[in-house]
């Protein structure tokens, strides 16, 4: 049975998403940032290469700060950091976080605050 559309289920068969990969894995360490890259690759639904591409340019971009902890990695979100498309620039990583961060969640679960968005203002 296929979802509805904007019912917020599961994504298959190759549907577009509202969010880039790279977002999705920086809100998966904001919400552990003792996450394995494999659970990310997981959470995601790519592959753990695919995370680790991503990882070297969100490093590379000083959005994620890694750290080694034994034999485990800690990663720490910039949220300072400006989102990057011109459309987003005046925009940080914490504002993007603040909206749709899981809080821990399960993935699918809405974002902070709940899954209903109650009544829009008028756009007049």
């Amino acid at each position: 049975m296929e979802e509805a559309v904007g019912s917020g289920g599961p994504v298959t068969g190759g549907a577009w998403t509202f969010l880039s990969n790279h977002a999705h894995v920086l809100l998966c360490l904001a919400d552990d940032p003792d996450q394995t890259l494999p659970v990310i690759a997981g959470r995601v639904g790519v592959t753990s290469r695919a995370v680790q591409l991503i990882m070297v340019d969100l490093i590379a971009g000083g959005y994620v700060e890694r750290t080694k902890v034994g034999r485990r990695n800690h990663y720490r979100v910039n949220r300072d950091g400006l989102l990057r498309h011109p459309l987003e620039a005046g925009h940080r990583v914490g504002e993007l976080i603040a909206a749709l961060g899981s809080g821990g969640r399960d993935p699918g679960q809405g974002a902070v605050g709940g899954g209903d968005l109650g009544e829009l203002p008028d756009q007049a």
